[in-house]
């Protein structure tokens, strides 16, 4: 790594680059320093522990079902006329989707720790579901905080966590709330633990979720030189809080020869239109009222990418502009959803097809040889119900 690597941050005291322009940080209330602190540095001590590696990788294969597959969508590619196009198929994973290899990682970090309870926070319910699977494996009990809003447009994943033992506590709100309460309530109770879902909150949580996530950018690496002979030219995925467009990319940060483009939903794009300041323990991109005394959001079919800020590392790479960023709106979501299903049979979640959205724009004016390799990081069945609402027609 060199002096200058884009993979360096964040620092010891949480974060991204240097001065007045740095991301990230620890701003937080006293009350929370020591079980950040105590985190921090269970972490460190963790990722150096091969034993600990060793039992992560062993359940990322025979639990998660890791690798996941580098897909060439051959109809889609052939459809568009342009770029090669693959997929990193998370949404294969166990509990569909990318969250698991953050929440097994950071679970085997608790219970290392030695923690008796278990927090996390959801928007989509997918996180929730993902932690609670894991939970059960290794008998911890964990309590899932989810806004009502959210509730009441992803009841399959709430099932499936009700069906693997946990606990849901509802919120005024959507993820904002949800996220706030967790941290609230982890502050309480000395033996619980936060499993935080994305690159969001105070350091060292950014840190850990990429450390997690990563594992999807390797092994893009490594597939794609086995299967396509060079690594991808570009990679492209969705950005809420930012974990799976995280993981797809930092084993290519410093690559510039590698593309990278982020993709928020429209009407809650932080880093399109919003500006840096202090909310949930870090310093990022939110969108807020002009004088930062209040955070705005929107509304998105995409639960998991309805968020009001973004993870301070992708404020940082954008900043940097190491990395672009762009949004796509609900329209072109669903119609991303309907193009993916009918050409390729996979009924995605629809975060992704945020990502996808812009990759249909693009595809068809590179070369044949350029080669996309697009984040597919859930599947669709927690959108059943929002897709018949707003597109049931179409397939009839």
């Amino acid at each position: 790594m060199t002096k200058n690597s884009l993979k360096k941050g964040p620092d010891e005291f949480g974060y991204y680059g240097e001065g007045e322009s740095a991301m990230g940080g620890i701003a937080v209330g006293e009350t929370l320093m020591p079980a950040l602190h105590e985190l921090s540095q269970g972490f460190e001590e963790a990722i150096k522990d091969k034993n600990f590696l060793d039992e992560y990788a062993y359940y990322c294969k025979h639990y998660i079902g890791r690798p996941s597959p580098l897909y060439y969508a051959e109809n889609l590619t052939k459809k568009l006329g342009g770029a090669k196009i693959l997929f990193k198929q998370e949404h294969l994973n166990h509990t569909g989707s990318h969250k698991i290899n953050n929440s097994l990682f950071q679970v085997l970090l608790a219970k290392r720790m030695g923690k008796k309870y278990l927090l996390c926070e959801s928007g989509a319910g997918q996180h929730y579901s993902a932690t609670a699977a894991v939970a059960a494996k290794f008998s911890l009990p964990l309590v899932g905080i989810m806004g009502d809003v959210d509730v009441q447009r992803v009841n399959q994943n709430i099932i499936k966590a009700k069906h693997y033992g946990a606990k849901l506590k509802a919120v005024p709100g959507t993820l904002k709330e949800a996220i706030t309460e967790a941290i609230k309530t982890w502050t309480t109770d000395p033996d619980s633990a936060y499993i935080c879902g994305s690159v969001v909150s105070a350091h060292p949580f950014p840190k850990i979720v990429a450390f997690a996530q990563s594992i999807i950018g390797r092994e893009i690496r490594e597939q794609s030189l086995e299967q396509e002979g060079k690594i991808p030219d570009m990679i492209i995925g969705c950005v809420g809080g930012g974990s799976n467009f995280a993981g797809a990319i930092y084993e290519f940060l410093d690559e510039k020869n590698v593309e990278k483009i982020g993709v928020e939903a429209a009407e809650t794009a932080a880093l399109s239109n919003g500006t840096p300041g202090i909310m949930q323990g870090m310093k990022t991109y939110l969108l807020q009222s002009e004088d930062g005394a209040k955070s705005l959001g929107g509304n998105s079919l995409g639960a998991g990418i309805q968020y009001f800020g973004v993870g301070p590392l992708h404020s940082y790479l954008h900043d940097q502009k190491a990395v672009t960023y762009t949004s796509a709106t609900d329209e072109e979501i669903l119609n991303a959803y309907k193009m993916i299903a009918k050409y390729e049979g996979i009924s995605s979640a629809l975060e992704p097809m945020a990502a996808a959205a812009h990759l249909i724009k693009i595809a068809k004016d590179k070369p044949k040889d350029f080669l996309i390799c697009l984040s597919l990081c859930g599947r669709g069945e927690k959108d059943l119900d929002t897709l018949e609402q707003h597109i049931g027609k179409d397939f009839e």
